[in-house]
């Protein structure tokens, strides 16, 4: 379909192999939201060019601006892949991957792990039983690691380990909480396992670089000049140097 009259104009570019402006990305989401991905489910895991072949590059004539987009529909975990056609205002591929097949993680979904597995009585007690219950101290570090099982199929999971601070501006990786790791379903908002085995010390050295912890810096650098005179030796216009 094409999209309405409000992101209708192209954005100019000067060069077909210049990257996705703003614009045209927030085009290229807006034509997908008025078309298969209308549902309010929809994640975007990506939005780049898709670039032109070295063929039609060669023969100068104009090319079409593309946008190859990655998504994910929360509600089912179905991905998909689609190509936008820019200049027409329409989705001119549309196709659904494999099942298990998904986009990277993206930024919102690191502090949704975070703040749901902080809700999640089970996670709670076991840092209880750690001695640590100032939960506003504990991070969870989420990332797609290793291999979850045959029940994980089709379910979008994070592995969190778990860290904590000893005050707010602490540096949590050097007090690794050992022996806790939280598998957390994107898919249904709720920790899926927690793997909870012998509750062993949270190393106490601490690892800050700050000024208030490890002083000012030196103040006696001697001085270092890089010039050139008669200017670069190169020119840059856009992203063609």
């Amino acid at each position: 379909m094409t999209i309405n009259s409000e992101v209708e104009s192209a954005v100019g570019t000067a060069h077909p192999l210049d990257p996705l402006s703003r614009a045209e990305i927030s085009r290229a989401a807006a034509i997908l939201k008025e078309g298969p991905a209308a549902a309010d489910t929809f994640r975007f895991g990506s939005i780049e060019l898709r670039e032109p072949g070295k063929a039609e590059l060669r023969a100068g004539a104009a090319v079409v601006r593309e946008a190859d987009a990655v998504l994910i529909d929360r509600a089912t975990g179905a991905a998909f892949e689609a190509v936008v056609d820019l200049d027409g205002g329409l989705v001119s591929s549309w196709t659904q991957l494999a099942r298990g097949v998904q986009p990277p993680f993206m930024l919102d979904e690191f502090d949704e792990c975070e703040v749901n597995c902080k809700k999640d009585p089970r996670v709670i007690e076991a840092l209880a039983k750690r001695g640590l219950t100032d939960l506003d101290l504990v991070c969870f570090e989420p990332w797609s690691v290793g291999w979850f099982g045959e029940d994980a199929q089709g379910r979008r999971l994070m592995r969190a380990l778990v860290f904590v601070r000893d005050e707010p501006d602490d540096s949590p990786y050097a007090h690794p909480i050992e022996n806790l790791v939280v598998i957390y379903d994107l898919s249904s908002g709720q920790v899926a396992r927690i793997d909870d085995n012998e509750a062993i010390p949270v190393p106490a050295a601490r690892g800050n670089y700050l000024p208030k912890y490890v002083g000012e810096a030196r103040t006696d650098l001697k001085p270092i000049s890089i010039t050139q005179p008669e200017g670069a030796s190169f020119t840059v216009t856009g992203n063609h140097v």
